[in-house]
């Protein structure tokens, strides 16, 4: 987890000075690192909901198990994650953000290690790894963005109510800048969401938030530090090793029997 966050730290001091042919390398790895490790840990679930469910005589067990469409949906899940998490990783501003970060990242890794201990003996062995990642990803997930919103609530934000949504996009906007003409558009078009949030929460909302309205306005702005969040920790999900599931999971003959 520790080199995790340093290269990811490393990654936020070059990414605007990176070329196009880095960038887009970039985004393969982080899309297949997080769609592997959620294919793998989905064909787990669908193992235990096939066993739960059909016959072990039955030839469909095998036939659903997950394969090419399944790892299309998670490769395009990971696709849209990992260019918002390069995005977010470029656009973080708080020495504060890196510490959580780093915590995060070890509660992942003490939760696993906690719940595979807590589920033994409760769960079945091929599905206790999946069930034990899966409460210590709710865990840090949870945290982490309660971390996160905490320091975005913190910051500083222009203030934009005496200016246009034009001149608030504009003002936004002209201050993202990268090397990299992938990821430029994509901070300036995350910049003029920014600016669009800012420019309503300001103008249509009293300043503060000291009403449910104004409340839910600013909780828009937060958004971001969610996707940062969400893709850091199916990153890591993707690195950290999932104990093997044994090749019975594939064989119907050893499904448990309900009696």
């Amino acid at each position: 987890m520790t080199v995790l966050v340093i290269g990811l730290w490393l990654l936020h001091m070059y990414l605007r000075v990176l070329p196009e042919a880095a960038i887009t390398l970039l985004w393969i790895g982080v899309t297949l690192i997080i769609a592997l490790g959620a294919f793998r840990r989905h064909r787990v679930r669908r193992a235990a909901f096939l066993r739960g469910y059909l016959e072990p005589t039955s030839v469909w067990p095998r036939r659903l198990r997950g394969g090419p469409l399944m790892a299309l949906r998670h490769l395009l899940a990971g696709m849209v994650l990992g260019g918002l998490l390069l995005i977010a990783l470029a656009r973080i501003s708080s020495p504060e953000a890196w510490a959580a970060l780093l915590v995060a990242g070890f509660v992942l890794v003490a939760g696993d290690a906690l719940f595979t201990r807590w589920l033994r003996g409760h769960a079945h062995p091929d599905f206790a790894p999946e069930l034990a990642r899966r409460a210590a990803l709710r865990v840090a997930g949870t945290l982490l963005i309660a971390a996160l919103m905490v320091l975005a609530l913190q910051a500083r934000y222009p203030d934009l109510t005496g200016a246009s949504l034009e001149q608030a996009v504009w003002f936004l906007v002209q201050h993202e800048g990268a090397r990299s003409l992938l990821l430029e558009t994509g901070l300036q078009i995350v910049a003029a969401q920014d600016a669009l949030r800012l420019w309503l929460g300001q103008q249509w909302f009293p300043q503060g938030v000291q009403s449910l309205p104004a409340l839910l306005g600013w909780l828009l702005v937060l958004v971001e530090q969610a996707f940062l969040a969400v893709g850091f920790l199916l990153l890591a999900n993707g690195l950290l090793p999932l104990r093997a599931v044994d090749r019975s999971l594939d064989d119907p003959r050893n499904a448990p029997v309900v009696e």
